[in-house]
């Protein structure tokens, strides 16, 4: 395969972990002569075709015209950072086929995740293949993340060149140094989330009950004590928390207010407001979260245009920048 200059590297199809698991999923899927090993192994073929198509896309840090001050990775970044992400047709080539090429290689572990769902046949990888279906679901919601805080013109501070770094990174090799550590940290929360019983009282009280939680590793503790002293970001825990929009819990304190309620816990909390709890597919933690966070970035993102109160942020938008603004 021809590369552009000496310095692109190969994008990766499948890592190591991946192509394990799929092949031993086959390998199995062939020994039981079940019809979905023809399946699956089609699909697997379409996934690398596409890489394929991918990997001969121009490098988004390429210049095709060989301007001795052409494009790279700092002129980029500074591009967008000027003048933020337009539409579609003004993204990189790569970078649409990229995001495609990821959402196959999800459906295509998702198909598998179904295969553990309807038969005994693939038991024995049900956590391999949770893996990697879930590490797919974070570099997804971590392109969102780095896209969402490029675009935000408003802000102008260091982390921010950091993420268009990491951003364009995604873009060309459709990986980030922070991916796995972004992901094993929100699946952390997103556990204690369900162990915890959650109480919404003061937004102070909030975050302490989190913060002494053996559940928690280390970085959850110092940004929770970062988030002390940002209340945007308490309320961000706690719709993380609680899964109920900012607007809903402030009106759930003046109800708790005029009750002479202190403190109600989450399933009291969905029944004041009227609403049922969510209920959460135990086979797909990863895509509960994602789907939970889609629904707080979107909220918040309408907050910030609208000048509205409340957060402007997703927890998980915050938690990025945070570690961001912890490198150096």
């Amino acid at each position: 395969m021809v590369y552009t200059t000496p310095m692109e590297r190969p994008m990766v199809t499948f890592t190591e972990q991946e192509k394990k698991v799929l092949d031993d999923c086959i390998r199995t899927l062939h020994r039981l002569d079940s019809p979905f090993a023809s399946i699956v192994s089609s699909r697997v073929r379409d996934v690398e075709q596409l890489a394929e198509i991918v990997d001969r896309a121009p490098s988004p840090n390429t210049d095709l015209f060989h301007k001795k001050k052409g494009r790279n990775k700092d002129t980029l970044a500074k591009k967008l950072l000027k003048h933020g992400l337009g539409h579609v047709v003004d993204l990189p080539t790569k970078t649409v086929l990229g995001h495609g090429l990821t959402v196959s290689k999800l459906h295509l572990f998702g198909l598998l995740m179904k295969l553990i769902s309807t038969g005994e046949e693939l038991g024995e990888y049900k956590e391999t293949i949770e893996k990697e279906y879930n590490d797919l679901l974070f570099k997804l919601m971590a392109e969102d993340l780095y896209t969402s805080i490029v675009s935000d013109q408003k802000i102008d501070a260091r982390w921010v060149t950091k993420a268009a770094h990491e951003l364009i990174t995604m873009w060309d090799l459709r990986t980030s140094e922070y991916v796995e550590s972004f992901g094993l940290a929100l699946r952390d929360l997103w556990k204690a989330r369900h162990t915890l019983v959650p109480v919404l009282g003061t937004l102070l009280g909030t975050i302490e009950i989190m913060k002494i939680s053996a559940l928690l590793p280390p970085i959850w503790i110092d940004f929770l004590a970062h988030a002390a002293e940002n209340e945007e970001i308490g309320f961000s825990l706690e719709e993380f928390l609680f899964d109920l929009r900012y607007e809903e819990l402030a009106l759930l304190r003046l109800k708790m207010a005029e009750m002479n309620v202190g403190v109600i816990d989450r399933n009291t909390a969905y029944e004041m407001v009227g609403k049922s709890e969510p209920t959460h597919n135990e086979l797909h933690v990863a895509l509960d979260l994602y789907k939970s966070f889609m629904g707080r970035q979107h909220t918040a993102k309408m907050r910030s245009y609208r000048n509205e109160e409340g957060p402007k942020r997703s927890l998980e938008e915050y938690f990025v920048i945070y570690l961001l603004s912890l490198q150096k």
